[in-house]
């Protein structure tokens, strides 16, 4: 089996991110959100591949999503059984994280719009909410494109039995 280098991984068009190789193989690209805490978010596309009942997974580092679902792993002994326990897990986890990110967001624009609402703003106030506006809309949309993928993922599982 060849595994796809990073390359590979970052150049697919989003109608190809999910198929069966000649092999029998399930391939898939799935986004995950990586938020830093020195910088913008940003999305990491990780390749699967499902391929005699173990799961490869291609991606450039690390993400805190992988590391999370390990340490639930080791303080569940039982709870993954085969390598779609370990996918759906992802899945889940992805899930919970971008529902977490999403209400740092909601939170965020509240404490803005209270600002604004509230009282009256000097120009200089009025650019740093508006700057605060566009980098939480910016994580906003992020979100929502990961949470997308992650549910076009679960349904071509579905779709395919898995």
């Amino acid at each position: 089996m060849v595994l796809p280098d990073e390359e590979d991984v970052k150049d697919i068009e989003a109608s190809a991110r999910y198929y069966e190789g000649e092999n029998g193989d399930l391939h898939l690209r799935t986004d995950f959100l990586l938020e830093e805490d020195d910088g913008p978010s940003r999305v990491v596309t990780v390749a699967f591949i499902l391929a005699k009942d173990i799961l490869f997974s291609v991606h450039p580092e690390d993400l805190p999503i992988f590391r999370l679902v390990r340490m639930r792993a080791r303080s569940r002994p039982g709870s993954i059984a085969d390598y779609k326990d370990v996918l759906l897990d992802l899945y889940a986890t992805d899930a919970e994280y971008s529902a977490d990110a999403l209400e740092g967001v909601y939170q965020s624009l509240d404490e803005v719009s209270r600002s604004v609402l509230q009282e009256e703003l000097s120009d200089q106030d009025a650019a740093g909410a508006l700057n605060a506006i566009a980098h939480e809309e910016d994580l906003n949309g992020r979100i929502r494109r990961n949470m997308m993928d992650t549910r076009r993922a679960v349904s071509f599982l579905m779709r395919g039995r898995l």
